[in-house]
């Protein structure tokens, strides 16, 4: 996901999702859950500003939604 020509949004974006990832691996259930609300937000904020180019919105539509299916099924 890192990579140059990332928007700023992009970019905090990716750095939300290295500590969802940490919560995952570290079996931490509320961190994790925390970090993908936090991930949502930001998301969700960053596209209605305009701040994510298109190809970005896309990809990270399709990481929130697999966090989310993720996430659903994560037991400690």
């Amino acid at each position: 996901m890192f990579g140059f020509g990332k928007s700023s949004a992009a970019k905090e974006l990716d750095e939300i999702l290295k500590s969802l990832q940490l919560a995952f691996e570290n079996n931490y259930k509320d961190n994790a859950r925390a970090n993908l609300k936090k991930f949502e937000e930001a998301y969700e904020a960053a596209k209605a500003a305009g701040k994510l180019r298109e190809k970005e919105v896309t990809q990270y539509a399709d990481t929130l939604s697999e966090l989310q299916k993720r996430l659903k099924n994560f037991h400690h």
